[in-house]
């Protein structure tokens, strides 16, 4: 068994790794990445204010004497007051999820490449409203802020920010000022035709797309990236691009840098569900099931390679070593994070847990998948944050108590998964404890 794993680990280390440290090398996914982490609260306020603005049963159709029955009216009559202004909230917030990602690229791009903050953020965030909005009755359109835009929202951004980069960097068209001249108003009017240039550049693509192909450019690319995210919305799907991540973090890569490549998906799919449930589709009958809290929440139980199982196994281990990291890891791993685990145990670089730390995230998907897809439980409709503790991200994700009941057999999966591996993990730290305390003899 152990001559197998060390080959299989000796194979990934081979093809795999090279692959998944070209992909977590890539800056501009590494952009990505900070970006969505940059307006996760704006993300989880706006799913809360629609929560807080629909209720999830009407309470009409239930008999007074129903234990919710006077909850779910007072919660109906408090949506009927403040729903509209929780409605703006939400539409202001994540509703305009593709408008903040672009501020959020050019400010993280900025950092990252010592430019100048504003410039960058005005730049982008102009490019933006130029090629995803426009005038409609004298009011800006805004079908583009959204989910509908964010790919588009990516793309624009991205090429304003690295064309004002190369700008810059070569000094092309600034505009050189005597130092008496303030250095507030020189940085800002120096960069004038750079900036010009761009936002030429921006009109040219809107006026192309939309006036002489006839397609405006976000809804081309939305489009396209409607295959993406319907690609990734299947088991073998989300189970591939999964399996990469997974193997890069047994690397020690973080998984976050490999699923960036598919992190616009999610969270589309995410913000498809959203409006759905807001025109007033069913939590049965939402579009989507895999999305970012779908992963986050129902497949990486306890952070990456649903690692919670192992920590309750480690808890009971017969290994003082073990059973102590166990201690130290199950409080993070009540906030998806099991850092203390992955290299405290370790599983990082460690041929003994290969296998179920890869194959933990597919059984996760299937059983989840089907449970939604069935409809044994509510798709989501709420967008999470990863750290959100296990259970009560279950019952908030899809607003189902039925969740509790999904968690526990998602777990008791994954403890029997990983359960042989750890036995002889155990068995061999268990060796290497009594030499130590025979040799202190």
């Amino acid at each position: 068994m152990k001559k197998f794993l060390d080959k299989m680990a000796s194979f990934l280390e081979k093809f795999m790794t090279p692959i998944a440290g070209v992909i977590a090398g890539n800056k501009h996914l590494q952009i990505i990445s900070g970006a969505f982490m940059s307006i996760l609260p704006l993300i989880m306020i706006g799913s809360f204010a629609l929560i807080l603005a629909f209720p999830f049963m009407d309470y009409t159709t239930m008999a007074e004497t129903d234990a919710f029955y006077g909850f779910f009216k007072a919660w109906a009559m408090f949506s009927e007051g403040f729903g509209k202004h929780l409605g703006y909230l939400f539409n202001i917030t994540l509703g305009a999820q593709g408008a903040w990602l672009s501020i959020s690229i050019a400010y993280t791009a900025a950092k990252r490449r010592n430019l100048h903050m504003l410039n960058s953020i005005i730049v982008v965030f102009v490019s933006f409203m130029i090629v995803n909005s426009g005038l409609v009755d004298w009011n800006w359109d805004t079908a583009y802020f959204g989910g509908t835009g964010l790919f588009s929202s990516i793309i624009i951004s991205f090429i304003a920010i690295d064309l004002y980069t190369v700008l810059s960097e070569k000094k092309i068209g600034y505009i050189k000022f005597p130092d008496s001249v303030p250095e507030v108003l020189s940085s800002s009017i120096s960069t004038l035709v750079p900036i010009a240039l761009i936002f030429l550049l921006m009109l040219g693509i809107r006026a192309v797309f939309g006036d002489i192909i006839g397609i405006p450019f976000p809804e081309l690319i939305m489009s396209i990236g409607s295959k993406l995210n319907m690609a990734v919305d299947t088991v073998f799907g989300i189970s591939l691009a999964s399996t990469l991540s997974q193997i890069a973090w047994w690397f020690g890569i973080h998984s976050s840098a490999i699923l960036s490549v598919v992190t616009p998906s999610l969270e589309a799919n995410m913000l498809a569900n959203i409006n759905a449930y807001a025109a007033g589709t069913p939590l049965s009958a939402l579009p989507t099931i895999v999305n970012s809290t779908f992963y986050y929440t129902y497949v990486a139980i306890g952070g990456g390679g649903a690692t919670f199982g192992l920590v309750l196994l480690m808890l009971k281990s017969k290994s003082e070593q073990i059973r102590t990291i166990g201690k130290l890891s199950i409080v993070p791993a009540f906030f998806g994070i099991n850092e203390p685990v992955l290299f405290g145990l370790p599983i990082v670089l460690n041929p003994m847990f290969l296998i179920p730390f890869l194959l933990s995230h597919i059984v996760n998907i299937i059983l989840c998948y089907y449970a939604m897809s069935m409809n044994l439980v509510n798709k989501i409709v709420m967008s999470l944050s990863a750290q959100t503790p296990i259970g009560l991200a279950h019952v908030l994700g899809n607003l189902d108590f039925r969740s509790i009941i999904l968690l526990l057999v998602v777990i008791a999966a994954d403890i029997v998964l990983y359960y042989p591996f750890f036995k002889l993990f155990e068995k061999q730290k268990l060796q290497e404890e009594a030499e130590l305390a025979k040799g202190s003899e």
